[in-house]
């Protein structure tokens, strides 16, 4: 039998994108996914490959107009309700699909399209 290939992003490793971004961004941007690729400070773990490569997979699933209205969306929402940016990035529902799994090994072979949906409005 043979492996599932999963689509991959553009890995771009030691770029500066992540540290002119983090001057707008209420948090310290350590790598960042925007569309098929992923740009960060430094080398990448295999842990934030897996973290942003979920990412990548949200891209994929609403396209790159859909991913650009609702991620910020969630965010203002967020601010709205937290009152705090990081915690707005935090509670953002395609950040706590990533941070859920980003450790687990086999996530992405396992991962149903529009899992994020279910951490949406979840506490």
């Amino acid at each position: 039998m043979k492996a599932i290939k999963l689509w991959e992003p553009r890995f771009f490793e030691n770029s500066r994108l992540p540290v002119w971004l983090s001057y707008l961004s209420p948090i310290t941007i350590g790598a960042i996914s925007l569309g098929v690729w992923v740009f960060s400070r430094g080398e990448m773990s295999k842990t934030t490959k897996r973290h942003e490569t979920i990412h990548f997979q949200q891209w994929l699933e609403l396209g790159f107009l859909g991913f650009l209205l609702l991620y910020p969306s969630f965010w203002v929402i967020g601010m709205i309700r937290y009152r705090n940016g990081a915690t707005a990035y935090r509670e953002n529902p395609f950040e706590r699909e990533a941070y859920d799994n980003q450790s687990k090994w086999t996530y992405l072979e396992k991962r149903k399209r529009y899992a994020w949906i279910k951490y949406v409005g979840a506490k």
